[in-house]
């Protein structure tokens, strides 16, 4: 049995970053997936067949195999068909085992096995979704135009309101001695995951530990100028709890120790940057999460420490 339980929540680049720097671990992961993407090939699938987003989960299931594994690679190799377009291997997969279990954490799951992954990857809902930005006085529809915009984001509300979520991802979230609120773009990734009304309510009644990964710049879109006490502000103001932020007190976005004290969140900076400009650094994120998981929380008692779970 593991010997500690941690839950990831969000989307995009930012998810995949941190489960490459979990993947091979002795963590019982679970990864809580949004599938509310309307762009690219995500989206061109959902239009012509429906459904919800599978390209998070495909980035998300490669990001904890390794490389040696064909069928990974396999995944991201594209594949053009007739009336359908051109589109990576995975997501084309997905789609048909999810037709054939009727169920697209099942399919998830089996093919997490067939991957041979340390973790299970879950979808955030079990019906389509889509996002709905109000942005002064209107309305923005879908992920891609939310992305886009860079008017001020007042709230996200999703379509349906109030969409059925995985079970499995309100048990690990029940279960989890700590959750991690991965980076990403803040309304289309974060948000988009960990505010979803049952899932925000799980982590608001979780004994785990929340640990918000910020984003070390914001985006050119959706979040531009804004800074980390505002993401911290549209977190809270969408029901998010938080109980850690880890940051790199260098980076674009950052905050005074003090004035996360003044929020009841634990600041935890470290140095988080790549010499690539918004990318967090593998290697340093491993360590800053290492030094994380050793410290004791409530949930954790009694529990083997932190680097047994990080041998590989």
């Amino acid at each position: 049995m593991c010997s500690m339980q941690v839950t990831v929540l969000g989307g995009g680049h930012g998810l995949a970053s941190v489960l490459r720097t979990l993947r091979n671990t002795q963590l019982g992961l679970t990864v809580i997936v949004t599938v509310a993407d309307d762009g690219g090939s995500s989206g061109e699938l959902r239009r012509r067949g429906g459904g919800p987003a599978v390209g998070d989960l495909r980035r998300s299931l490669e990001a904890l195999t390794g490389d040696e594994v064909v069928l990974a690679r396999a995944f991201r190799r594209p594949l053009t068909i007739n009336r359908i377009g051109r589109h990576p291997l995975g997501n084309l997969l997905i789609r048909s085992l999810a037709a054939a279990f009727g169920d697209l954490g099942k399919a998830s799951e089996w093919l997490g096995d067939q991957l041979g992954i340390s973790g299970v990857v879950v979808p955030a809902t079990i019906e389509p979704v889509s996002l709905v930005a109000e942005v002064g006085g209107r309305l923005i529809h879908g992920e891609s135009a939310i992305g886009a915009t860079r008017a001020e984001i007042c709230r996200l509300r999703f379509e349906p309101e109030r969409p059925h979520v995985s079970p499995g991802a309100i048990e690990a979230i029940e279960h989890s001695d700590w959750v991690l609120l991965a980076p990403g773009s803040l309304f289309t990734s974060v948000l988009a995951a960990s505010a979803l009304p049952d899932l925000a309510l799980a982590l608001a009644r979780t004994a785990a530990h929340v640990v918000w990964i910020c984003n070390l710049e914001p985006d050119a879109g959706e979040t531009a100028g804004m800074t980390g006490r505002d993401h911290l502000a549209a977190l809270r103001h969408h029901g998010v709890r938080v109980d850690t932020a880890l940051y790199d007190p260098d980076a674009a976005l950052h905050f005074e120790c003090e004035q996360l004290a003044r929020e009841r969140v634990t600041p935890l900076p470290r140095p988080l940057q790549s010499e690539r400009p918004g990318i967090h650094d593998q290697s340093l994120l491993r360590e800053a999460l290492e030094e994380l998981f050793a410290a004791p929380t409530t949930a954790q008692a009694g529990l083997a420490p932190a680097e047994a779970a990080f041998s590989d």
